[in-house]
């Protein structure tokens, strides 16, 4: 099944009027991808080096038809720093000249993506759109002690771990400067075995386990959503700018792991 065909899949759903995702430019994406092959670009999660390798968060490449699909070398593993120059990298290599790329961020992955965007300002790479799965770009509140304890239950034990709480995540950059890009995120609500005990790491907020809403939806604070909102497609005040919910505002139910495959599921990869 051809991607570009379903880019217009990638809307607004229940909340807000649904439209086609447009690039940032306003051209449509056949207009730009005249004679070029577009790149599917994989960011893993916290604690790997890439996208198919791993424990529990190796998974497979999504596969299209009319697109390549590229494993991001990045390395989650000791810092940010790090992974923002491995992904900057990247980047350069498959985003530039002739060659436009989708960016699929999942959980870390996500934040990093934000944070090479925002620090590389300049930068004039050719990027259509950015999902995000389960995305930490507003930081875990499983990271330092609490995740460390978890660290061998979640498959998840690296010098970073420590470091990717909402205070260390939401302080470290500017999250609205998204370089002129759109990210559509996708969020998860079926929580693990310890939410909800003593203590909450989550205060009772929606979670997927790892991530509570206020992050995988791009919120710009750690806002408690109701329940009775469609917490992906809070209101557009409360998201980082350039930020909104796509396909489904209520989430889906699956848990953190289980949402690294979803927007590839749904984009029929």
């Amino acid at each position: 099944m051809k991607l570009t065909r379903l880019v217009l899949a990638l809307v607004f759903a229940g909340c807000v009027a649904q439209e086609p995702l447009e690039p940032s430019d306003g051209e449509s994406d056949s207009e730009q991808l005249q004679g070029a092959r577009p790149r599917f670009i994989h960011v893993g999660g916290i604690c790997s080096t890439d996208w198919t390798s791993g424990k529990k968060t190796g998974v497979p490449l999504g596969e299209w038809s009319d697109v390549d699909s590229i494993d991001a070398k990045v390395d989650q593993r000791s810092s940010m720093a790090q992974a923002v120059f491995d992904l900057k990298s990247e980047l350069d290599r498959s985003c530039t000249d002739e060659n436009w790329c989708y960016l699929h961020g999942y959980s870390n992955g996500a934040a990093v993506i934000s944070k090479t965007l925002a620090t590389y300002e300049e930068e004039r790479w050719n990027i259509l759109w950015v999902l995000t799965a389960s995305s930490n770009e507003g930081g875990s509140e499983l990271s330092g002690g609490s995740l460390a304890q978890l660290g061998d239950t979640l498959g998840l034990s690296c010098e970073l771990a420590a470091h990717i709480s909402p205070t260390d995540h939401r302080s470290a950059w500017n999250h609205d400067d998204t370089n002129g890009n759109i990210f559509y995120s996708i969020g998860g609500y079926r929580e693990w075995w310890y939410t909800g005990s003593v203590p909450d790491f989550f205060d009772n907020d929606t979670n997927d386990g790892a991530v509570a809403a206020h992050s995988s939806a791009g919120l710009n604070d750690t806002y408690s959503v109701p329940d009775d909102e469609p917490w992906m497609c809070f209101e557009a005040k409360h998201h980082f700018a350039n930020h909104q919910g796509a396909f489904d505002c209520a989430g889906y139910d699956a848990d953190h792991f289980q949402m690294a495959l979803r927007g590839i599921e749904v984009l029929g990869g």
